[in-house]
């Protein structure tokens, strides 16, 4: 059995896509069994979490989570793409001053309705936008989709007279390109990502991370094939999901659940969950024995609890 079962969060380089960083990860550990959740772009560093293993079984409930960046916009340019790597449709004098940039910046919080990125995998007439962009041909600009964002704590963290860095959390579905050229329209001058930083990916943070140098080396040195000799930057799978409520079962309720089935035992620890006006959360079920994630357990549409995921132990 394979015991990389988890996260590993990578400080994913510039200029290498989120497939290359998979595919150099493969090789380190060996292991053809990863993907990756939050795709950034060859211009983005920062945050990038792979899945191992039973880990890919959890990608859906990894990628709901609210993600902070560090944003590098060149102002006086505008491209295709939203980003510096686009073709360059306007250029144009920055006049603004520090203070109405500061204005700006703080007026782009909250929920904005923004067209989304031409460049992006966003479904206009089932064909993907960024297919269109590879082909050389340019969607009528009516059907590109309008979606709302949700940006928060929006901080102009430095300004020069083309450049200004901008700190800033997003919502599942925000395009920082977006908010990038929504900035430019309102100085007037146009504005492009120039650089971009995930900081965070809800609930998990950069400074977590490893160096793909970081982890060759560690793997290479390694006393045991376990993931914990990678160090912070190895989340075990029964921690990959902290906002999900734990239960800790063994025997008879374990083969029971492998099984499909959930004992009496646990239906009675999944009651003290449930409450009348509010949904009931979402539990992870691990093994008091050998602390390994089980699986997980949801309870919609004012159903009781069902199994939607069972994983396989180490």
């Amino acid at each position: 059995m394979n015991p990389l079962n988890g996260l590993l969060l990578v400080d994913k380089p510039v200029g290498m896509t989120s497939h290359d960083v998979v595919a150099k990860v493969r090789r380190i550990l060996g292991n053809r069994n990863i993907g990756h959740a939050g795709t950034l772009d060859p211009l983005a560093s920062g945050l990038l979490i792979l899945l191992i293993g039973e880990g890919t079984k959890v990608s859906d409930y990894i990628l709901n989570g609210n993600k902070s960046y560090e944003l590098k916009a060149k102002l006086g340019v505008t491209t295709d793409s939203m980003d510096i790597t686009g073709k360059v449709t306007r250029e144009a004098p920055v006049n603004s001053s520090l203070d109405e940039i500061q204005k700006a910046v703080a007026s782009l919080a909250g929920v904005l309705k923004l067209k989304v990125p031409l460049h992006s995998a966003v479904k206009v007439d089932g064909k993907k936008l960024y297919e269109y962009a590879h082909k050389g041909e340019q969607p009528a600009e009516d059907i590109v989709p309008e979606r709302e964002m949700e940006f928060f704590d929006v901080n102009l963290i430095e300004a020069s007279k083309d450049q200004v860095v901008v700190r800033m959390s997003c919502s599942k579905g925000s395009f920082i390109r977006a908010w990038a050229n929504a900035l430019g329209e309102k100085l007037g001058c146009g504005a492009t990502v120039e650089g971009l930083r995930r900081i965070e990916s809800m609930p998990f943070n950069v400074s977590q991370a490893i160096t793909l140098e970081d982890l060759a080396t560690r793997w290479e040195n390694r006393e045991e094939r376990h993931g914990r000799v990678i160090g912070p930057a190895w989340v075990p799978l029964k921690d990959a999901l902290p906002f999900f409520q734990p239960i800790f079962i063994d025997g008879y309720c374990e083969t029971l659940l492998k099984n499909g089935q959930i004992s009496k035992v646990v239906q009675a620890q999944l009651l003290q969950h449930v409450s009348i006006g509010s949904a009931p959360p979402p539990v992870r079920v691990i093994s008091r024995e050998t602390e390994d994630l089980l699986a997980i357990l949801l309870a919609e549409n004012g159903q009781f609890y069902k199994i939607r995921r069972v994983f396989l132990k180490a």
